[in-house]
């Protein structure tokens, strides 16, 4: 009632939300696909590295990037969400809702990565970050 009424071409450059729907539909798709293909090369690299017997420094970069790869989706996941939840308040919910969705689902993907690389050991002891010495133990 005390709103003025826009135009077709300003009602769309001043919806942020919007903007916002489709910033999180693609960012949650992104981040999605990113998580997917990091448990898929972790998958297809741990089982090699468990059987190895020396492990290479290229080996050992490797898997710290992978395991970095799920801590920076962590964050990725949570913009994704804000702006899908941000966005379903302001616009009709269906970008909003698929990319808050996708926000989810690589928030659970990338815990369970980052909980994986944490705990796992290469000498079944403790987190692979603290083994990287593979030469002979005790003096020499």
């Amino acid at each position: 009632m005390g709103e003025p009424e826009l135009d077709a071409a300003e009602a769309t450059t001043t919806r942020p939300g919007r903007g916002l729907a489709i910033a999180s539909l693609a960012i949650g798709a992104t981040g999605l696909t990113l998580a997917v293909a990091t448990w898929a090369a972790w998958l297809i690299v741990r089982p090699g590295i468990v059987s190895a017997w020396m492990l290479s420094w290229v080996t050992q970069a490797f898997v710290l990037v992978l395991g970095a790869l799920w801590f920076a989706l962590l964050p990725i996941s949570v913009l994704a969400l804000v702006f899908g939840v941000c966005a379903g308040a302001r616009t009709r919910p269906g970008y909003a809702r698929i990319g808050a969705t996708l926000a989810v689902v690589t928030a659970l993907l990338a815990l369970s990565g980052a909980a994986v690389f944490a705990t796992t050991s290469w000498r079944h002891v403790g987190p692979p970050v603290a083994y990287f010495d593979n030469g002979p133990s005790g003096p020499r």
